[in-house]
């Protein structure tokens, strides 16, 4: 009976196709904005998963994000090193501030401020120059896309030359030159992101206060929770590990309404693969009421037919899917390298997957119903 399911189904080529696209379409909307989301949302927090050696953070309990900082008296950095279980502990300032080019390029950049000694939190991929170069005076490191786009220099034909080692510019009406360019994970804000040392960052930054707005300390794994708990004691401080920051960053991240607008995108795509989907599968189903009135009138049972029209459904399901989660997959290479955010982990499979899912048996649902209600000495006759 699987087989004859099977010539029922492809026997009419527009509408196999049909339903295949529905899903297809579905899986691929669903999929690839999910992803985007995704993509964006570990932007936000790009600042921690770009330096992997802290597994503490002592933060003011304002802070929400590395956009909405408050800053720490720089004198809590000994109190911090103090604690029992901490192997160390630097300090990182934070600050926007507005950029010039000699070609006129004007942007704000966001600037870290590097301890000098061990330069914490510095990228990690150097492509060109040397870390330790930032102990020169006015000495910074930019990042790739800054260099090779927002800040590089535009000709008057609109021809843009990427910034080099060793070239200058302005930073709060103050030179800084090119020390090193690094790649770093994008944020979600297209701005520059430079990095230098602390007592540089104290020029740029004129106002400059002497505190900083993240602490960055190790401790071993069996003292998290107990360095933690004593950092808590203080009123102006507050410690998480990178997983809770990084979650406290998302959650401010998810207030601009970002979640709501690809939700509506999501919704959207089962919208579609249920109306097309369940549609076109239904009306296949009317054209082969026929064949399954004769197969009723023969003794099938309506187990049998709920198993062809499983197997059916089935079929069409799982090649749109694939199909769908293909497509998503080849566009993610696509726009790798590019400033577009793209993350597809393997929860994204699964949770497509279930989606799908939800569509072929709420498509599956209604040819059956339909087929149980209908008398076979009507169609019959028909």
């Amino acid at each position: 009976m699987l087989a004859i399911a099977l010539k029922m189904l492809i026997g009419n080529r527009a509408s196999f196709i049909g339903v295949i696209f529905g899903i297809f379409l579905a899986t691929l909307l669903i999929s690839q904005q999910s992803a985007i989301f995704l993509g964006l949302v570990s932007r936000s927090y790009r600042m921690i998963t770009d330096m992997p050696g802290p597994n503490i953070w002592v933060i003011n309990p304002l802070t929400e994000s590395d956009e909405k900082a408050k800053d720490i008296p720089i004198g809590y950095l000994n109190v911090v090193k103090s604690i029992p279980g901490i192997e160390w502990a630097e300090p990182i300032g934070l600050a926007q501030l507005p950029l010039l080019t000699s070609s006129g390029v004007f942007h704000i950049g966001k600037i870290n401020g590097l301890d000098d000694a061990s330069l914490l939190g510095a990228p990690v991929e150097v492509i060109q120059g040397d870390i330790q170069d930032l102990h020169r005076d006015g000495a910074v490191i930019i990042d790739v896309d800054s260099a090779r786009d927002t800040l590089a220099k535009v000709l008057p034909d609109g021809t843009k030359i990427p910034l080099q080692i060793g070239d200058s510019f302005e930073i709060n009406n103050q030179r800084a030159v090119i020390v090193g360019i690094s790649k770093i994970t994008q944020g979600f804000y297209p701005q520059p992101i430079i990095f230098t040392t602390l007592t540089q960052f104290k020029k740029f930054t004129s106002n400059f206060s002497g505190d900083v707005e993240f602490i960055a300390a190790k401790a071993k794994k069996e003292d998290v929770e107990k360095v933690l708990k004593r950092i808590n004691q203080y009123e102006t401080l507050y410690g998480l590990t990178t997983n809770q920051l990084d979650w406290r960053i998302a959650k401010s991240f998810l207030k601009t309404g970002i979640l709501i607008n690809f939700g509506l995108s999501v919704i959207l795509g089962i919208i579609i693969g249920f109306s097309i989907s369940g549609q076109i599968f239904y009306t296949m189903t009317l054209q082969n009421m026929k064949y399954f009135a004769l197969i009723k009138s023969l003794g099938g049972n309506q187990r049998l037919i709920s198993n062809m029209i499983v197997f059916q459904v089935a079929i069409v399901g799982v090649i749109g899917y694939l199909l769908g989660t293909a497509a998503t997959i080849l566009w993610g290479f696509a726009v790798e390298g590019t400033t577009l955010a793209f993350w597809f982990p393997w929860y994204l499979f699964l949770f497509t997957a279930f989606i799908a899912l939800i569509i072929c048996i709420f498509t599956a649902g209604l040819s059956i119903r339909r087929i149980f209600n209908a008398d076979p000495k009507m169609l019959m006759g028909e």
